[in-house]
């Protein structure tokens, strides 16, 4: 966070690095990939997710795809941020889909905890989404521009905010629970369904 004059008054380090982009995954096992990295660097995670004092309020920052992981969103929110802000490049997508994707997972994470964003993108799609994920301004792909604009804070606590995927575990245990009840319950049937079995050495008829 730099001020108007140019001092530096706050810092977030990447908590999310891009896999074989910015650092090799299990290093020393495949230290052969190295060279994959090289040429970009070898970057160490930063310490976690914290907000900062900005102007109108409390923000949080995440950087380039690590707006795509909602509970890393959620934690800045949950920390107390009003809004958030996005930063990225997406010049190695070209013109692909691929921004718009990644533009509309800011979306997500906007409605997920009811908190407005304001995203940056060096080759666009920047804008500003509010709470309730409806887009308020953008610039297009490739094209020169610069946007202002205002967000309204102070929206409702979210469920998701406050227990997190807490509601998706829950389901999963519900799911595997179901499933397995269900298998034993179709095993026993097919056990009853088989019947007495024919004493040895008397014929069997098929019906």
């Amino acid at each position: 966070l730099v001020s108007g004059g140019g001092m530096v008054l706050d810092r977030y380090d990447k908590t999310h690095l891009v896999p074989f982009g910015e650092y090799v995954p299990l290093k020393p096992i495949l230290f052969f990939l190295n060279k994959l990295v090289v040429g970009i660097g070898d970057f160490v995670p930063g310490s976690g997710p914290r907000v900062m004092s900005g102007p109108g309020g409390t923000l949080g920052v995440v950087i380039c795809f690590e707006v795509i992981f909602p509970d890393l969103v959620r934690q800045f929110v949950d920390q107390g941020a009003d809004y958030m802000v996005t930063i990225t490049n997406d010049a190695w997508f070209g013109r692909t889909s691929a921004p718009y994707q990644h533009f509309a997972m800011v979306v997500f994470r906007a409605v997920e905890n009811r908190v407005p964003f304001a995203r940056a993108a060096n080759t666009g799609i920047s804008g500003f989404i509010d709470a309730e994920g409806h887009i308020l301004r953008t610039t297009e792909i490739f094209v020169e521009g610069a946007l202002s604009g205002e967000v309204r804070t102070g929206g409702p606590r979210t469920i998701y905010t406050a227990y997190g995927d807490l509601f998706t575990y829950g389901c999963a245990i519900l799911t595997l629970f179901v499933a397995v009840r269900t298998w034993r319950q179709g095993a026993f049937r097919g056990d009853d369904a088989r019947g007495p079995e024919s004493p040895p050495g008397e014929p069997q008829y098929p019906f």
